[in-house]
C-alpha cells in the first residue's frame, strides 16, 4: 500500500497541473529566430560567411528571452538551448571562415558536418519550440483600471449622456 502511495506522488508531482499555455514574450522571440534563420539561409547561399551575424542575433535574441521575467521555465529552457546552437553555430561558422573550408551539401571534413548537425537541431528546437507555442497562448489579461480612474470617467459619461440628450 505504500508502494503505491509513493508512486502516486511521484506521478502527480510529474504530471502537468495545467495545460502549456506560452507567453507573448516567448512567442516574439520564436518568431524573431525564425525571422534571422530564413534570413540567414538565404545569404548564405551567396556567402558562408554571412550566416554568422544571424547566429549571433539568435543567441542574444535567446539570451534575452532567457532573463526576461515574463517568461516561463519550460520557454527558458528552450531558449537556453537554442542560444547555446546558435552560439556553437556562430563559432563553427567563424572556424570555418579561418580555416577556408567550403562546404558542400555531404563533404566529409568534420567541421561541415557539424555544421550540418546543428543546423538540423537548431531548426528542429525552432520548430519544437515555436509551433506549440502559436497554439496555446496565455489567456489575455485586461489591464485593471484604477477606481478612482472609474469612478471619475463614469461621472464623466453619465455627464456626457445628460448632455447629449438634453441637445437631442
Amino acid at each position: 500500500m505504500i508502494m503505491f502511495e509513493s508512486f502516486r506522488k511521484c506521478l502527480s508531482a510529474i504530471s502537468m497541473r495545467a495545460p502549456y499555455a506560452s507567453t507573448p514574450g516567448h512567442r516574439n522571440a520564436q518568431r524573431a529566430n525564425a525571422g534571422s534563420e530564413v534570413l540567414g539561409t538565404t545569404l548564405e547561399t551567396f556567402d558562408p560567411a554571412a550566416s554568422i551575424p544571424t547566429k549571433l542575433a539568435q543567441t542574444l535574441i535567446s539570451i534575452y528571452s532567457l532573463f526576461r521575467f515574463d517568461t516561463h521555465v519550460s520557454e527558458k529552457l528552450i531558449h537556453l538551448l537554442q542560444g547555446s546552437i546558435a552560439a556553437t553555430q556562430m563559432g563553427l561558422g567563424i572556424a570555418l571562415l579561418f580555416t577556408g573550408t567550403e562546404c558542400e551539401e555531404y563533404t566529409d571534413a568534420d567541421l561541415c558536418k557539424a555544421i550540418f548537425l546543428l543546423q538540423l537541431l537548431y531548426r528542429g528546437t525552432l520548430l519544437v519550440g515555436w509551433a506549440p507555442s502559436e497554439f496555446s497562448k496565455d489567456p489575455y489579461a485586461e489591464p485593471k483600471v484604477v477606481s478612482e480612474d472609474k469612478a471619475e470617467s463614469e461621472e464623466e459619461n453619465e455627464d456626457e449622456e445628460s448632455r447629449n440628450s438634453a441637445s437631442v
